[in-house]
């Protein structure tokens, strides 16, 4: 019998600048996106200044995402979300993968098949950057796992074995080849070094960016990135490089997407001579 609990997610958001800017229209991607496992039971947005309009959109993934526009200069840009959901535990392993997808080569090394009608949709989650260093890091498991279900899953633990997360406030992502040399990196490094590795091995995968709520820690959290790989039958499976589990009913995806930059929360430019700052807080409680 599931568990169901209740969290509160707080998430401001702030950019000051230095003097007054025209802002261009941003996008807001802090909507928690559909998963079967929670609900959300009320979503509340609050963008100061007053936007002169707003909508909710869906990106070309599927992401909600939020979009304002301004008429006015503004010296600050400030973000309030507030979400409640119900979450329900449920086994990561409840699923069943096309058998037809797994295939064996002539040296007993695991490969994989995508049916044809969806090899043009999957084209960008299979984009690599083919570097050698990359394409040798799960050789050892390609001949030892039974099947899929356990290549996917030695693998992220061996990632999370082989690279300490760390937590690193510099913007972007580094390199997988950099996370990798470096055996360390914070978790859209480790999920960008996974997401990698799967592809030289034919498996589509995207990058993911949402809440990853931990009971222990009673502050200082913080946007999450992870690893969905599609497997025909099961669909999108998560996967958490930071931790080497499979992920649960405590990962609440906000964006997904074949490239890290497009699953930013707040997309957007503005116009002056100014520089801007950004303060960023969530807090996430059980209730």
């Amino acid at each position: 019998m599931s568990t169901e609990k209740k969290l509160n997610i707080r998430h401001k958001t702030v950019y000051t600048y230095d003097n007054n800017a025209l802002l261009s229209p941003q996008k807001i991607l802090l909507s928690p996106s559909l998963r079967r496992y929670f609900h959300i039971l009320s979503y509340e947005s609050q963008v100061f200044p007053q936007p002169q309009g707003e909508n909710n959109r869906l990106d070309m993934e599927g992401n909600l995402f939020q979009q304002v526009w301004f008429s006015q200069p503004t010296n600050k840009l400030e973000i309030d979300i507030e979400t409640n959901i119900s979450t329900a535990d449920f086994n990561p392993f409840e699923f069943i993968i096309d058998k037809t997808f797994e295939l064996r080569n002539n040296v007993g090394e695991i490969t994989f098949n995508y049916p044809p009608e969806k090899q043009p949709f999957l084209l960008p989650f299979l984009n690599n950057a083919d570097k050698p260093e990359i394409n040798e890091v799960a050789k050892e498991f390609k001949s030892k796992s039974q099947d899929t279900v356990s290549f996917l899953v030695d693998l992220t633990a061996y990632v999370h074995q082989l690279c300490k997360h760390i937590i690193r406030e510099a913007p972007g992502i580094w390199a997988p080849e950099k996370t990798l040399n470096e055996a360390k990196g914070s978790c859209r490094d480790l999920a960008w070094l996974l997401i990698n590795i799967l592809r030289s091995e034919g498996l589509a995968s995207r990058f993911v960016s949402g809440y990853a709520y931990n009971p222990k820690l009673e502050e200082n959290h913080e946007l999450h990135a992870w690893v969905e790989a599609f497997c025909p039958g099961a669909g999108w499976i998560g996967l958490d490089p930071s931790l080497g589990l499979l992920t649960d009913a405590f990962y609440i995806p906000l964006a997904a997407s074949f490239l890290p930059e497009l699953t930013l929360p707040v997309v957007g430019s503005f116009i002056g001579a100014t520089s801007s700052k950004l303060e960023s807080y969530v807090e996430i409680k059980e209730v």
